[in-house]
């Protein structure tokens, strides 16, 4: 009976001790928000370096984890079907014909390029560089419309640069890191960007809603705009280079909107133009 009440009395006091610990750490959690709203409030700690350390920190120790893995490229050859190499190919080389599409695309629209910057007398570029980098996280959300590229300073991106697909611009860069860069995508609600529309070259702004849909604004009435005319940028405010097609006009009973060219919810690889305006 003495045994028994010992264990129960042991029993007891562990199960307090618990107790006791989980309302220590209730309200160390406390105090810990109250602190951490204190320093958002009085700004004493930039929030763009926490997420920028941050986000360095994420994908430096990913990439270590993925370095020191053993190679398990011979056990998955053993695996892999013929069926799913032929499938990988058949990406890769879809992938290498939009690349050719859009140097095709990009040597006619010169021409027109050049007429433009005449016309709005823009300096060319003094060098045309692109960098093919591949998506590598998708941080889309209801409120914001953005992703992270494989690719930073030390690809000599910088803020402002555009980003774009063989169809077309997708948006611009706005963070850059050591190796990784995050951009928003044109159908942000925060994006902003002068466009021409159709072949009068009607002058405009489109601006993205966090939806499908891009609105079409600040174009003069009566303005000869047509169901599927084509909206490029114009380059004016230097923030982008001319002539890069954005999408198509589409009318929705009384007003306009932009459907963009391409699915940015499917973007899995872009090109980083980083040849923006740099003396504009």
């Amino acid at each position: 009976m003495q045994i028994g009440g010992m264990n129960s009395f042991m029993k007891l006091k562990v199960k307090n001790k618990k107790n006791l610990f989980s309302d220590y750490s209730l309200v160390l959690f406390i105090l810990l928000s109250i602190f951490l709203i204190f320093i958002d409030i009085k700004n004493i700690i930039n929030p763009s370096l926490i997420r920028s350390n941050t986000l360095d920190l994420i994908f430096s120790v990913n990439d270590f984890f993925k370095s020191n893995y053993p190679d398990l490229s011979k056990y998955k050859a053993n695996f892999t079907s013929n069926e799913e190499l032929i499938s990988e190919n058949e990406f890769l080389k879809e992938k290498l014909e939009q690349s050719n599409l859009f140097k095709l695309k990009s040597e006619k629209l010169e021409i027109e390029n050049n007429i433009l910057r005449k016309e709005l007398s823009l300096l060319p570029p003094a060098l045309e560089n692109y960098v093919f980098v591949k998506v590598i996280a998708d941080t889309q959300t209801r409120y914001n419309k953005t992703i992270v590229i494989t690719a930073g300073k030390n690809m000599n991106i910088q803020k402002g640069d555009a980003a774009l697909t063989s169809k077309g611009l997708i948006g611009r860069v706005i963070e850059v890191y050591k190796k990784y860069s995050r951009v928003l995508l044109i159908n942000d609600i925060n994006s902003k960007i002068p466009v021409r529309v159709g072949k009068k070259n009607v002058k405009a702004i489109i601006s993205g809603n966090n939806s499908d849909k891009i609105d079409l604004l600040y174009f003069k009435e009566n303005t000869p705009i047509n169901d599927s005319d084509l909206v490029y940028t114009s380059g004016d405010g230097g923030f982008f280079n001319p002539g890069i097609p954005v999408g198509v006009v589409k009318q929705d009973e009384e007003s306009f909107y932009i459907v963009p060219l391409n699915d940015l919810s499917q973007i899995q690889y872009i090109n980083i133009y980083i040849n923006q305006f740099k003396n504009f």
